[in-house]
Parts: structure tokens; C-alpha cells; sequence
């Protein structure tokens, strides 16, 4: 793991000054652009690809993926309220409610949660939960409803370097690493990050995504996120 000394000046304290409040740093900006090799795998589909990110801070996240010579193959588009993706290879394409995504893989996503991960920010942030510090980690575990979030922060970095998402209900567990943070424009953000989906079940293979920044810019002039269905593609 890279640990950038310059970010000190950010970080300070663990605490604030009430101490009750942990410090860690979430990266600040309007619009985001990306690229990255991305690799998903659920046992079904092992797609390995080049992908384009655009974010609207805490509203809009589109994704570009191409396996290669710049061809894209698939688009997605995440809003507040759904997901959308076109599958361009197959000419099909998917509109899903969180409430659906959710059900299809057994856990409970939101807009936020997905924010997070891309960005390494805390996705239950610290209210007063006991601190446990090791010589690498500052740890705590928060909970909302049935999911615990387990939360390693870094002691050099202090920065979000693992979290573990375990669902009581389910008895799945989402176990997303961080690491070689780097600063963009003074923001600090991980350049990879790796994420299992855990299911107690058997019989449902692992779901595993890995992504490898190359390339992240904190844009200073509004992003478009082009998203259109062709007539003849079918919904599935």
C-alpha cells in the first residue's frame, strides 16, 4: 500500500476536537471522470474490460465498458432511484429499481452504498461506536437494520482501507479492500479496490469485482452521461 506523507496536512487528528467525531477524510468534488480496468465475475459471467467512469457527486454515476480497441460493449447508468444498463453485444438492455437490484443479488443496495465503494468513503459513518486500534488499523463496527458494517481505517493512511458488510438476515457479507491511495487535485482517493460478495448459500457462487485506476480527474466543468435505448433493443 502507497501512503502519501502530503496527506497529513488533511488527515489530522483521529479525532476531532469534541472527540467524537473520527476523522476521516472523504474526497471533495462536483464532477468526477475515471478509467480503469475493471473485472467481474459471478460465476456466470467473467468479464474483464477497460471502463470509463463519470460521477455527479451524490447523484448521477455512468460507466462505459470495452474489452478492447475501444469498442464499448456496455453502458450503465446509476441515478438515485434505479440502474440502468445496455448490453450492447446482445442488444438487450435492463432497467432495475434498487428495490430489484437488490432482490437479484440478495442484498441491499443504494445509490450511496455504490458511491462509496467506487470512491473508498465510509459507507456507515463513526457515531461514537467503540474504537479498537491495532498497529495498522483504527476499527469499529456500526449497524443500520439488519447489516453491520465492520470499518478498518488506516493508521498511516486514514483513509477507508477495508470494510465488511454483513447481512443478518441473509448471512452475506460484502468484503470491499482499498489501497495505493493517491492525490488528484489535493483529494485522496484509492487507485485499487477489490470487493466479494459472500453468499451463506452453497449453491450461489461468490460475485467478484476488482477495479485498477489508471487515470482519475476531478473535472472543473459540468460532465454529460449519455444514455439512450436503440428502438430494436429488447428489455430483459
Amino acid at each position: 500500500m502507497a501512503v502519501l506523507t502530503s496527506c497529513n496536512r488533511k488527515i489530522g487528528a483521529i479525532f476531532g476536537k469534541k472527540k467524537d467525531k473520527l476523522e476521516v477524510v472523504d474526497p471533495e468534488f462536483d464532477y468526477f471522470s475515471a478509467r480503469a480496468k475493471f473485472k467481474f465475475d459471478d460465476g456466470k459471467k467473467d468479464v474483464s474490460a477497460t471502463a470509463n467512469f463519470r460521477i455527479k457527486k451524490d447523484s448521477v454515476i455512468w460507466l462505459s465498458i470495452s474489452p478492447g480497441l475501444g469498442i464499448e460493449v456496455a453502458r450503465v447508468l446509476i441515478d438515485t432511484d434505479n440502474v440502468y444498463v445496455l448490453d450492447k453485444m446482445n442488444k438487450h438492455y435492463y432497467e432495475y429499481t434498487f428495490k430489484e437490484l437488490s432482490k437479484k443479488f440478495d442484498f441491499d443496495f443504494n445509490f450511496q452504498m455504490i458511491q462509496s465503494v467506487i470512491l473508498g468513503n465510509l459507507v456507515e459513518p463513526y457515531k461514537k461506536q467503540r474504537v479498537e486500534k491495532t498497529d495498522s488499523y483504527f476499527s469499529y463496527t456500526a449497524s443500520k437494520g439488519v447489516y453491520l458494517f465492520h470499518n478498518f481505517i488506516g493508521a498511516k493512511s486514514m483513509k477507508l482501507e477495508k470494510v465488511q458488510v454483513y447481512d443478518e438476515g441473509t448471512r452475506n457479507t460484502i468484503s470491499v479492500n482499498y489501497s495505493d491511495f493517491i492525490l488528484v487535485d489535493g483529494e485522496i482517493f484509492p487507485n485499487e479496490i477489490s470487493a466479494v460478495i459472500d453468499y451463506e448459500a452453497e449453491t450461489k457462487p461468490n460475485t467478484e469485482i476488482r477495479i485498477s485506476y489508471n487515470k482519475m480527474v476531478i473535472e472543473d466543468t459540468p460532465l454529460s452521461f449519455p444514455y439512450a435505448v436503440p428502438s430494436k433493443y429488447e428489455k430483459k
